[in-house]
């Protein structure tokens, strides 16, 4: 309440002012970025294979985004306030993995700026380094290292179901008389430790450890009743992940690709919400490798 006051003041005596806040990673705010962010994960899609230097495949990914229940989305002024969190169901990259020094591989994604459901992925690349470091005839483990940089833009904090509701009232506390033009960072890095058991039948399932380092921040653009709200909040932590993946041989040339990841979240919210903080997604895949 005291944020909505202040905020409410801060119109009456300018048109425009920038807000700057960090908050706690557990926080609404910081639980909030930390979901969106866990979507856009630099992880493995299938156990790092070793190339001859020079050699390459391409692989296409898409993964799913749960869908948040109404009160998971009261994140803004520490859980008051809804924001609209349920943009893009899914979430895809194309990558191109290429032979390197030392038995090791680099892998480099991209993720087209397409426009779904209002929200439109900006500059989003991917890196990472893999290799093998122990093998036998039954468990194979590797080691990997990722980053990822991009951002993207949605109609987070003024929605167009927000504008239509009646100034002030609960569907739109903020008084927004447009969308927002609001845009979250979602840059992260870290490593991942996997584990494949080896299989003669076409199928190699595999698993893995990630720990990642994010601090994602969002930048907050949102035409309101008394003020153009230009404001910056931002978070850091680690989130640990857990993926559980099935490649299967289609033919010499195509391998699907299918996983499971699943990251807990932590959260310090007012009330209860119902539903699940924790971010699990399923994703699907293919890789061409040309002969």
């Amino acid at each position: 309440m005291r944020k909505i006051i202040l905020l409410f003041f801060l119109s009456i005596i300018s048109p425009q002012k920038l807000l700057a806040e960090k908050v706690a990673f557990d926080s609404p705010e910081g639980w909030g970025m930390s979901y969106m962010t866990a979507a856009s994960l630099n992880l493995s899609d299938k156990f790092p294979e070793t190339l001859p230097l020079g050699q390459f495949n391409v692989s296409a990914e898409i993964s799913t985004i749960p869908e948040l229940n109404e009160k998971q989305q009261k994140i803004g002024f520490g859980g008051a306030k809804s924001e609209d969190l349920n943009k893009s169901p899914v979430f895809g990259r194309g990558k191109i993995t290429t032979g390197f020094y030392w038995d090791s591989i680099i892998e480099l994604s991209w993720t087209p700026p397409l426009e779904i459901s209002g929200a439109k992925p900006d500059q989003m690349w991917g890196l990472a380094i893999a290799k093998q470091i122990y093998t036998n005839n039954a468990f194979n483990a590797a080691l990997r290292l990722y980053q990822f940089n991009g951002k993207a833009t949605a109609s987070v904090t003024c929605s167009e179901e927000m504008v239509m509701q009646p100034l002030y009232s609960s569907g739109n506390i903020s008084g927004c008389i447009g969308t927002s033009q609001d845009k979250i960072d979602m840059s992260h890095e870290g490593v991942e430790i996997l584990l494949e058991r080896e299989s003669s039948n076409g199928f190699k399932p595999w698993f893995s450890v990630a720990s990642t380092r994010l601090t994602p921040s969002v930048r907050i653009n949102a035409p309101l009743e008394f003020i153009q709200e230009v404001a910056f909040v931002e978070t850091s932590g680690r989130l640990t992940t857990l993926t559980f993946g099935l490649n299967y041989k289609l033919s010499d040339n195509w391998l699907l690709n299918l996983g499971t990841s699943y990251t807990p979240i932590d959260v310090q919210r007012p009330e209860m919400t119902g539903g699940n903080d924790n971010f699990w997604n399923i994703k699907i895949g293919l890789t061409f490798s040309p002969n």
